[in-house]
């Protein structure tokens, strides 16, 4: 359902969204669209920015409607804590396509420094290589003697099922066993014997072992294809 309230002008600071590459916008203190970029219109099924004005998620034509909630309660923690979120989002689209981006949802402020709302932007993911870069930086930085030599162990032999690459994926962005288990819809115990076979082909002697494994063989570098065929909505480690 619309907003009761009329929409009113976009202001001319946040029209500059248009400019900037992904997806923009913003939304009040109600998560009602105040504005979004055409890109984040376009994808959502609105032809133009000034459609969205007045709506919620729970408005738009597209599929993601079936989160509208997961939005919503995103977007009241990021206004009553004054924190950044990072959100995994894999949904399909009003054009009938998946697709994965990563979204920034961050405290929007009045001229007052009071919370006025949301604003969110968002980038397509074809992978996560950002991920790889950060461990290489990182590595490079507190063992610079075996910096040249590491990164020649990249995605190795070592074969994953489908459901083993799902948990490694959300274990790589710092997900706890019960978010991963509520996420794949199975249990915990699940999980877990997922986690102690991935240890053993592996070879780590524990979780931060795992990461740090499986980060040096590229394993940080690629969705799993088994992710792009069901909607999800994770925060992810900022």
């Amino acid at each position: 359902m619309n907003h009761p309230l009329s929409p009113s002008p976009v202001p001319p600071a946040l029209s500059m969204l248009e400019q900037l590459p992904g997806c923009w916008g913003c939304k009040d203190t109600h998560s009602v669209f105040v504005y979004a970029n055409t890109e984040y219109c376009r994808l959502i099924g609105l032809e133009q920015p000034q459609d969205c004005i007045g709506k919620t998620d729970y408005d738009m034509p597209s599929p993601t409607t079936r989160f509208a909630h997961q939005f919503q309660a995103q977007d009241h923690y990021v206004m009553a804590t004054g924190k950044r979120l990072r959100v995994l989002d894999i949904h399909p689209y009003a054009n009938g396509r998946w697709y994965a981006h990563l979204f920034t949802k961050t405290p929007w402020y009045n001229d007052k420094g009071e919370v006025c709302g949301v604003m969110f932007c968002g980038q397509e993911l074809s992978d996560t290589a950002i991920l790889e870069v950060g461990h290489w930086i990182c590595h490079a930085v507190t063992h610079p003697e075996e910096a040249q030599t590491d990164h020649h162990h990249h995605q190795s032999h070592i074969h994953l099922t489908a459901r083993e690459q799902e948990v490694l994926f959300l274990h790589l962005h710092g997900k706890k066993p019960q978010i991963i288990a509520n996420t794949l819809s199975v249990s915990v115990k699940t999980i877990e014997n997922h986690f102690a076979h991935l240890r053993e082909k592996f070879e780590a002697d524990s979780k931060a072992a795992l990461l740090e494994r499986a980060l040096a063989q590229g394993f940080g570098s690629a969705i799993p294809e088994s992710l792009l065929t069901q909607q999800l909505s994770v925060v992810l480690r900022d």
